[in-house]
């Protein structure tokens, strides 16, 4: 079994002072846990593989290349593999734990 509290992981990343660590990584997916705060900066990026993100605190925008959505706790976001996207507009903390399936490269940023 694999368990942890985001809230306590968001709080280490903020302790860190980083945005994402993976908190579990498996051969048919991996899962990180990612904190933003007002003013950071979220490149624009895409990966190779599925994204579900879970939105745990706070709240911002979703870009992607043919639309934005705001985004609040309890959200869930599906992305298929390449689709380029970043989070905006951060109010708060927000918090988000994102899975990766496959596992995420290793070639990747988050």
């Amino acid at each position: 079994m694999n368990n942890f509290n985001v809230h306590t992981v968001a709080d280490q990343l903020a302790t860190d002072e980083e945005q994402l660590t993976e908190a579990i990584r498996e051969e048919a997916f991996s899962l990180n846990v990612m904190r933003f705060t007002p003013g950071d900066e979220d490149p624009m990026h895409a990966h190779d593989e599925e994204e579900i993100y879970f939105i745990d605190s706070g709240t911002a925008t979703l870009v992607t290349e043919d639309e934005s959505i705001a985004v609040e706790p309890g959200d869930v976001v599906h992305l298929s593999p390449g689709t380029e996207h970043q989070f905006t507009d951060f109010e708060d903390t927000f918090v988000t734990t994102v899975v990766y399936a496959p596992a995420e490269s290793a070639h990747h940023d988050h």
